[in-house]
């Protein structure tokens, strides 16, 4: 039992470690925030190789689009769903 409490205890710890969300994501000079559009995105960070899926949220779904931005040591995963950015993510490498 003690071991099961410890690795779910690590597991959790390990997950709210490295992955953390944020409002806004910064390259050069220019920033992006939740709530641009995706066109201002794409302007400002450049164009990456996206991922396509199906975002479900309560009883809401969308097609979503992730991007990914490597910036300083850090991975910035950006989701945009109808034509804005509604969550960023930062990893540490």
């Amino acid at each position: 039992m003690k071991y099961i409490i410890l690795l779910v205890t690590s597991l959790l710890l390990t997950e709210y470690a490295f992955a953390r969300e944020t409002n806004s994501i910064r390259s050069s000079y220019e920033l992006v925030v939740v709530g641009d559009s995706e066109s201002d995105l794409l302007r400002k960070m450049g164009r990456s190789s996206p991922r396509y899926f199906t975002h479900r949220e309560e009883r809401r779904s969308c097609a979503a689009t992730e991007y990914f931005y490597d910036i300083d040591m850090q991975t910035y995963t950006v989701w945009v769903c109808n034509g804005k950015v509604f969550r960023i993510d930062v990893n540490n490498k």
